[in-house]
């Protein structure tokens, strides 16, 4: 797994050591004033032009355009945020003005600079020029970092939103469920709209504050918390399951730090000696072994299910393919047997296909009936039962079970068809 890879991983991890433990959220304070006889080291940004009206009678801009930067002004001075202290950035503390990063123009010519204005943009450059080469990178791995943060969090404090709005309202936690989750929200917004990169750590402190209080609005009402994605690794399982060890994966040395590439978990999961493929890959085994339930077609066990394993087909020491599986056939079988790895292999595509089309056309008709203002539900219940039956194939692997693959994309195509006829 690439260091790219498991930066989901890192940020969940990061969340979940963060709302372990949530104080009571504080309001915003009074923001702070430098701390005096500190400059950044050669430090002399220049200060933009005073704008003084070029004639008698003409309107001050502020008039209308107020507090424009007011967001990102209290990111960096750590203000502003619900449930931590003041937590100013590093920068601010030795009196970096916001010129010293934004230094490249938007607008490059002069001419149009007059006419709309000069904006400056932040740049890496600006990084390196004081503190040198062994910086870069790192303002994209803030941006990055709080970016998986906030694509975390988001969708746990709408489904907290979403929770609150039909909750009992004479439930007796309601009223602070509700300050939970408006604060969640508050901080969320802030980070966002504030530009949490101007302090990452502030802006990582009040995301993890978000997570946790979204994750306990959802507790008051009698909900599971939201879950924010399905890649999260099973360190339990990994522990008392696999006998993995902490220092397994990560650095003994750093906290937190993931040592773990792609080859490690390799070396435990797609190895000789490993015969658990079924804990991961259920849908195949499933299908595989005929424990998969759908009402259009009895599913039977594949032929040799008692009699060949995962690895009786899958050789983990070469690359996935036909030619590989085709060698593990020859192992049993005489050579003319493997045209039926030819057919089970590449023979259902065009199956598969027509039962696709088959759902899209039965949802196409009740999609149609629908805009008629007619229900359907007698279609509805076919074309659902019609998708469960492709699905499982798709899932599943139409060559872990030929005869059960076709059984099912033919009942899937019927049954579809049927609904179609049903919404006309």
């Amino acid at each position: 797994m690439s260091g790219r890879a498991l930066l989901p991983v890192l940020v969940a991890l990061a969340l979940v050591a963060g709302g372990a433990h949530v104080t009571a959220p504080a309001r915003a304070q009074q923001p702070a004033t430098p701390p005096s006889g500190l400059q950044h080291p050669g430090l002399r940004p220049p200060l933009p032009e005073e704008t003084k009206p070029h004639r008698t009678g003409e309107l001050d801009c502020r008039g209308c355009h107020q507090s424009k930067h007011q967001g990102v002004l209290s990111m960096y001075l750590g203000v502003g945020g619900r449930g931590t202290p003041q937590i100013p950035s590093h920068m601010f503390q030795v009196r970096v003005e916001c010129v010293a990063c934004h230094i490249v123009p938007k607008e490059v010519e002069t001419t149009t600079a007059r006419l709309v204005g000069q904006t400056f943009r932040p740049s890496e450059q600006a990084c390196l020029g004081c503190h040198g080469d062994k910086y870069k990178g790192m303002l994209d791995r803030w941006s990055t970092t709080l970016t998986g943060m906030t694509t975390i969090v988001a969708p746990k404090v709408a489904a907290a939103r979403a929770a609150l709005t039909v909750a009992d309202p004479k439930h007796p936690r309601l009223a602070r469920a509700r300050r939970l989750a408006d604060d969640a929200e508050a901080n969320l917004r802030f980070v966002t709209l504030g530009k949490g990169v101007h302090n990452v750590f502030y802006a990582a402190d009040l995301l993890k504050l978000a997570n946790g209080w979204a994750d306990e609005t959802m507790t008051l009402l009698g909900k599971p918390p939201a879950k924010s994605d399905d890649t999260k690794i099973p360190h339990v399982r990994h522990v008392t399951e696999f006998g993995a060890t902490c220092t397994s994966c990560h650095s003994p040395e750093v906290h937190k730090k993931v040592t773990a590439s792609a080859a490690t978990c390799a070396a435990c999961h797609h190895s000789p000696q490993n015969e658990r493929c079924e804990s991961c890959h259920r849908a195949q085994s499933a299908f595989f072994r005929g424990k998969t339930q759908t009402p259009l077609a009895t599913v039977e066990p594949n032929l040799m299910a008692d009699a060949v394993g995962c690895t009786g087909c899958h050789d983990w020491a070469s690359k996935p393919s036909r030619a590989a599986i085709r060698e593990k056939c020859l192992g049993c079988h005489d050579a003319p047997y493997t045209a039926l790895l030819t057919e089970w292999t590449t023979g259902f595509g065009a199956d598969l296909k027509k039962a696709g089309d088959a759902v899209k056309s039965g949802e196409t008709a009740i999609a149609r009936a629908r805009r008629d203002g007619r229900k359907t539900p007698e279609a509805d219940a076919l074309l659902k039962r019609a998708r469960e039956a492709l699905g499982l194939v798709r899932k599943g692997g139409a060559a872990h079970n030929p005869l059960a693959a076709d059984a099912l994309l033919s009942a899937a195509q019927d049954t579809a068809a049927q609904a179609a006829a049903r919404a006309h």
